[in-house]
């Protein structure tokens, strides 16, 4: 790390309050210092936390790029700008714009500056006004340490204001994500059902604190946490009700994943009719309907600062800096997408049937871009990020980070079962892991178990309105899946094709890791171009290290060095050889 130098910018931004005025409250390249007063009026809350959006706004794009351009979805192309093409590389110079930590220390500065200095007793008719902004504070300051330690492995740790260069002689404490969790989550399980601020038209602007709960235990591989907190957001969550068309009661607390998913009519070739999951249900990044049915949490453009983001992937000249991967490509392509006739009584399967679909989320994407001609040529444009929102929470993408704890977890009761020759305990783990699988497959069946009195409540006579509002996040791009007895599903002979092991030789263990081979694929089908694949690529690598796995580093190298497509995997390739063998690489340098 360069000396300090990064926390000493710091003290050339403002805290956004009440003495700034609405334009400088915008301009955080502001030289003024204002850390000279006290937080004790609706105004200077308000005003500050307005200051502290824009601050994030400020690291937007780097959420999408730090975690995408590193990953094995994104390709390179000769248009690519040298900071990018240095990223996707691993070669970090000391000059990319990318790497420069200073607007993340901003937002945790100001952060902690609010939290200090901020009146949070002020009441008016009983009502403590400035609760909702303090806990703001909370999750934003902890989602972006979550971010830096993401990418920076260890990181400097600080919650007390730097206001003065007296406070840089304070010995900094260094700490990674586990660190983190362990500081932070304390203090943030205190204010979980504390509900957000209003003033910029949606609660939707912040981090979800408990998600960011979860996902600091995940992180840290405390997955009994993680799956205590996902679960109590997705089934006890006091913000949602899933009343179902047709349905005469509803389940409060419930937060459903479908009632629009991804249709094939079972045709063969070019003539299939196939569509993709509609966007009234299905929001995206950048889209008008961010903040609507799908999108729980995401940056706000607010005040109108530029995204680099829709020039990266669209352009009107054909030269933008980056493409979807080979890989990407054949990962969709590989998926099975699955039909049931209108009288239920026939199953087809694009395998079976011959039809050319694959995953119906890349047709999603695709019918996101524009045929257009430029002097002749023909080419397509990407427009996902045509609305400069960016997503950090999604409903889909919390259901498949549940799958992935409650399956972690499911192996480490299985030791334990193993150890302490406990039945009950082994037959936890095997629940865990079956609910994991089907999170992917048929979600009705975990939300609506078998013998439960929620299951009696539909099973007569309204399982199938419940099954397509709580679909599997796999039948998004792939259908009725949940019909399929052959290729989606838990039996050795899927699990010993796709891990190389002998059908007679699966074990428990092996079910586990093909659950979680299932996962990882579905975060990149669902979660495509948002921020979060590379790091999904450590936390999955790093797992495999804890389960004992020597060859753990391959689970990310093989991945991302496979961007040109499987068949042009090298092991030789510099690429590879970076990411297998030094983990120092996963990791940006400190500037």
């Amino acid at each position: 790390m360069k000396s300090k130098s990064f926390i000493v910018a710091l003290l050339a931004i403002s805290t956004l309050g009440l003495t700034t005025s609405c334009e400088d409250m915008f301009d955080i390249e502001s030289t003024r210092v204002v850390y000279d007063h006290e937080l004790n009026s609706t105004s200077d809350s308000t005003y500050t936390t307005l200051g502290v959006l824009q601050c994030l706004r400020k690291v937007a794009d780097r959420y999408v790029i730090l975690g995408e351009v590193r990953g094995d979805m994104i390709e390179i192309n000769e248009h690519t700008k040298t900071s990018l093409r240095n990223l996707a590389n691993f070669n970090f110079e000391e000059d990319n714009e990318y790497l420069n930590v200073r607007d993340y220390y901003a937002i945790i500065n100001n952060c902690n500056y609010a939290l200090a200095n901020m009146d949070d007793s002020l009441a008016i008719n009983n009502q403590l006004v400035m609760m909702d902004e303090y806990v703001a504070f909370l999750g934003i300051r902890a989602w972006t340490y979550l971010q830096l330690a993401i990418n920076h492995g260890t990181v400097p740790f600080y919650t007390e204001p730097i206001t003065t260069m007296g406070d840089l002689d304070k010995e900094q404490e260094m700490l990674d994500v586990k660190g983190i969790a362990e500081r932070l989550i304390p203090e943030l399980l205190q204010y979980l059902d504390v509900e957000l601020p209003t003033f910029v038209s949606t609660r939707n602007g912040y981090p979800v604190l408990r998600l960011v709960v979860a996902d600091l235990y995940l992180w840290s591989g405390n997955y009994a946490e993680a799956v205590k907190y996902y679960g109590d957001y997705l089934t006890k969550n006091k913000k949602f009700i899933c009343s179902p068309t047709g349905v005469s009661f509803n389940f409060p607390g419930m937060l459903s994943l479908g009632g629009s998913y991804s249709k094939w009519n079972g045709e063969k070739g070019k003539d299939s009719e196939v569509t993709p999951v509609s966007s009234e249900t299905y929001g995206v990044t950048g889209k008008s309907d961010v903040g609507g049915y799908e999108n729980l949490a995401y940056i706000l453009n607010a005040g109108g600062i530029g995204s680099e983001l829709p020039g990266f992937f669209l352009s009107g000249d054909n030269t933008h800096y980056l493409n979807l991967s080979t890989y990407w490509s054949e990962l969709s392509e590989q998926q099975n997408v699955f039909f049931l006739s209108a009288d239920g009584k026939t199953f087809k399967s694009s395998v079976k049937e011959g039809a050319a679909v694959g995953d119906m989320r890349n047709l999603r994407y695709i019918n996101n871009r524009i045929d257009e001609t430029n002097d002749g040529e023909s080419y397509t444009t990407f427009s996902k990020f045509g609305g400069g929102h960016v997503n950090i929470y999604r409903r889909s993408i919390t259901y498949l980070r549940y799958a992935e704890a409650m399956n972690a977890l499911a192996l480490e009761m299985n030791t334990r079962g193993k150890e302490l020759n406990d039945s009950t305990v082994l037959a936890d783990s095997r629940t865990l892991a079956n609910n994991a699988f089907y999170l992917l497959k048929d979600a009705y069946q975990v939300f609506f178990p078998k013998g439960s009195k929620e299951r009696a409540l539909v099973e007569e006579d309204y399982e199938k309105e419940m099954q397509q509002y709580f679909i599997g996040v796999h039948a998004r791009g792939c259908g009725d899946v949940y019909n399929d007895s052959v290729y989606y599903v838990l039996t050795p002979a899927a699990i010993s094709k796709r891990l190389g092991v002998a059908d007679s030789l699966v074990a428990f263990c092996d079910t586990i890791r093909y659950i979680d081979e299932l996962i990882i694929d579905e975060l990149a089908l669902e979660s495509t171009l948002e921020g979060n694949r590379f790091g999904d690529l450590i936390r999955f690598s790093k797992r495999r290290q804890a389960w004992g796995d020597e060859n753990y580093q391959d689970f990310l190298a093989k991945r991302v060095a496979s961007r040109a497509g499987a068949e042009s995997f090298d092991a030789s390739d510099s690429l590879y050889v970076k990411l297998s063998t030094s983990e120092k690489y996963w990791y940006l340098p400190l500037k």
